[in-house]
């Protein structure tokens, strides 16, 4: 990429593909190649973008949903920012299909604990991620606004 040109939908796809195995994301590129990946995707990019936007951190969120691509060059820092941010807001939905899963689970204690371990795995590989993006957000001399209220 030039450094003139906007960063594309791809180029956070390809750092949040380098960042998580996710089978469901794996099965929707298998399936629906870099088309359905971006549109699976585009609401957690939009997740990322607010979540910038309220932390105040000063990195330009503003994208054309029509190229799919953001309306100007984000750093190489920045794209890992955002890529995180994306991880988060998919990371916490994948969470809450795990606590709705929970409410069904009815037929033995061995489905119960191995969700549990399930759960307790992901959330604390959720709350490792919101520390990173703090101190990436910090570090790198974004407002230091704390949106996780820890």
């Amino acid at each position: 990429m030039h450094m003139n040109e906007n960063t594309t939908y791809l180029d956070i796809i390809e750092l949040i593909l380098s960042m998580t195995k996710s089978y469901e994301i794996d099965g929707i590129f298998d399936q629906y190649d870099v088309d359905g990946l971006v549109t699976f995707l585009k609401p957690y990019f939009k997740f990322a973008a607010g979540e910038l936007e309220i932390a105040d951190s000063g990195i330009n969120v503003e994208r054309d949903e029509i190229l799919n691509e953001f309306t100007s060059h984000l750093t190489d820092g920045e794209q890992l920012i955002f890529a995180k941010y994306v991880l988060i807001g998919y990371l916490t939905r994948d969470k809450n299909d795990i606590l709705q899963m929970r409410l069904h689970l009815q037929d033995g204690d061995f489905k119960t604990y191995a969700e549990k371990n399930m759960l307790e795995a992901k959330t604390s590989a959720l709350e490792v991620l919101k520390e990173e993006v703090m101190w990436n957000v910090n570090k790198n001399g974004y407002r230091n606004t704390n949106v996780w209220g820890t």
